[in-house]
């Protein structure tokens, strides 16, 4: 995974270098939009302990999520864009009121070229987030009844985020944009942090110069 990553790391800067020395990279305009998505996550295993020390229960976070967010960008020549963007995932698995959730955002940037009406592009964003998990072993039956096998955590990571997507161009202003990516923490690994593919659909509203 690593040097997939690396290698990916790589082709993306020398692609941004070799656009950059082959393009003028005079302000262009704008583009901005909000899109939901969904994946396919997954943890490690990681166990929920009792104050005594003991093992109550081996978990792990696994299942579709369902979240929204949105970037805006500046446009750069005919290819580059520089911005940022942000989004929050929830996941619920497990027991009813388990729950993960994960935030994140920070500055993206990529390259987009346009055939006639599609517009594929590829970058990465750099930035980082925070995880949210509340944990249920039982299902609550009675409300505001406090539950003893509950358990909550919280910690903050720094990511980065390759994503490859397209856009197609409903018009000179409206682009139908689908995306996938891959948020990858990379300085507080721990075993419940949901890992996987998120695929992304929306719309962004552009503002560009002829």
């Amino acid at each position: 995974m690593i040097r997939k990553l690396f290698t990916f790391i790589v082709l993306f800067i020398g692609c941004t270098f070799s656009v950059m020395s082959q393009n003028s990279l005079s302000y262009r305009g704008f583009s901005g939009g909000m899109m939901i998505h969904s994946g396919i996550l997954e943890s490690r295993q990681f166990n929920i302990i009792s104050e005594n020390g003991t093992i109550v229960s081996t978990n792990n976070v696994s299942g579709m999520p369902f979240g929204i967010g949105g970037s805006a960008r500046l446009h750069f020549g005919k290819h580059l864009r520089v911005g940022g963007e942000g989004y929050v995932s929830n996941l619920r698995y497990g027991v009813k009121g388990t729950t993960s959730s994960t935030s994140w955002g920070g500055i993206l940037v990529d390259c987009i070229w346009q055939f006639d009406k599609w517009w594929p592009f590829g970058g990465i964003l750099v930035g980082g987030g925070a995880v949210e998990h509340i944990v249920l072993n039982n299902e609550p039956s009675i409300d505001f009844i406090v539950e003893n096998n509950a358990a909550y955590r919280e910690y903050a990571f720094m990511a980065i985020a390759p994503m490859v997507g397209v856009e197609y161009a409903l018009n000179e202003k409206i682009h139908l944009t689908f995306k996938m990516d891959y948020v990858i923490n990379i300085s507080n690994p721990q075993a419940d942090f949901p890992s996987g593919p998120r695929f992304f659909l929306g719309f962004m509203f552009y503002r560009l110069d002829d």
